[in-house]
């Protein structure tokens, strides 16, 4: 039981903190979209209330990623299931930035922000595949030195134990 519930703790906090990089991430490409769009339209700052619901909707949307559409964005591939969490969590971020004036309900802005929000999507995927491949590279190269490693030792104990 203690080692259930150990397990147990361990999943959730490690889904804690994939969740708070996850909306760190996301919280940053969503303020940048913002911050630009303030600037061409002559405004130098962002209110506190709109970070504050920029941050908020990160976490909710990062939940539903990690719990309902199964990480799709830290998947090994561009597949249905990605491109189906891409789509209903671009929905999301662009239906709040709607429902909460982001960008004065003007469209033309909310469908450039759902538009960039697919971008960030497809690249925070790539990144992962890019970054899992590399790791994979990396231990099979760790993997095939252990070997030759391993096999010279043990040629050197063979020849070792017949010169004695």
């Amino acid at each position: 039981m203690k080692q259930k519930l150990s397990a147990l703790f361990k999943t959730i906090l490690l889904h804690e903190i994939d969740i708070d990089f996850k909306s760190l991430t996301y919280f940053f490409c969503v303020t940048f979209f913002c911050s630009v769009v303030r600037l061409f339209h002559g405004i130098h700052s962002i209110p506190l209330l709109t970070l504050a619901e920029i941050l908020l909707t990160n976490y909710v949307i990062c939940y539903i990623q990690t719990y309902l559409l199964r990480n799709f964005d830290e998947s090994e591939r561009l597949g249905a299931s990605e491109i189906i969490g891409t789509a209903v969590c671009t929905a999301l971020y662009t239906a709040v930035g709607l429902l909460l004036a982001w960008f004065d309900r003007s469209l033309l802005l909310t469908l450039l922000f759902a538009a960039y929000m697919v971008l960030c999507y497809i690249s925070v995927i790539l990144c992962h595949i890019i970054r899992r491949r590399l790791d994979t590279r990396q231990l099979n190269r760790l993997l095939e030195s252990y070997k030759q490693n391993n096999l010279s030792s043990e040629r050197n104990e063979d020849i070792d134990s017949t010169s004695d």
